[in-house]
């Protein structure tokens, strides 16, 4: 299902969203699948949680942060605490390497131009080594692959109001068994006729949802 919503008048279609039915159109499978993807889906989710509830009360967005509780749908304690421990050892350094300073945590933003409202999982000022400090829109994805969802997907963040004037933005990939990871750079400014038909497709299936409740 799409998230839409309605702001002041103006129809938002949610990005995240999106992505799935874009993902569905370029024939990529789910992030996380197989017999097994619900649990490496909640692993995700853990990662992302420890990783940005940790960067939200270190710079004074939350009072305090704690380690997410192991869901009922995964079968093993150590292997959960493993697993969100490596993410955030590889997203400190990542932080630290990449002089990371948080504009905001998982921020809703909006585009009245595309139609699009997202919650950014890091907007921030960054530096990639040996280049000029930049704003721009950082994704964390704790998948085994980066796919061009993934790409379009910052892309659409690039574009949403906050963002404005920011030409690179980023994927900060890491797995959840090595801790290995990267910085996958993002340009903002180039495929926008991808951002455009991801905005249109997104709100021809939310119209199409819409006529189908009425009739």
């Amino acid at each position: 299902m799409i998230r839409t919503s309605e702001q002041n008048g103006t129809h938002y279609v949610s990005v995240t969203s999106a992505m799935k039915l874009v993902r569905r159109i370029l024939g990529e499978p789910d992030d996380y699948y197989g017999p097994l993807g619900n649990i490496h889906a909640a692993e995700g989710e853990g990662c992302h949680r420890i990783c940005l509830d940790w960067l939200a009360a270190k710079h004074g967005f939350l009072p305090d942060w704690h380690i997410p509780g192991k869901p009922e749908i995964h079968p093993d304690q150590q292997r959960w605490n493993a697993v969100l421990d490596i993410a955030l050892n590889a997203f400190q350094e990542f932080m630290r390497i990449y002089e990371i300073e948080p504009i905001g945590i998982e921020q809703e933003d909006t585009s009245k131009a595309y139609g699009l409202i997202g919650h950014i999982d890091l907007p921030a000022f960054f530096t990639i080594p040996g280049r000029r400090r930049m704003k721009g829109p950082i994704d964390l994805k704790f998948t085994s692959t980066v796919q061009e969802s993934h790409h379009l997907q910052v892309r659409c963040y690039g574009r949403l109001d906050g963002m404005k004037g920011s030409t690179l933005g980023g994927i900060f990939n890491c797995s959840r068994e090595t801790g290995a990871w990267k910085f996958i750079p993002v340009q903002l400014t180039e495929n926008l006729d991808d951002v455009t038909a991801v905005s249109h497709a997104a709100h021809l299936w939310a119209w199409s949802k819409r006529k189908e409740c009425i009739s």
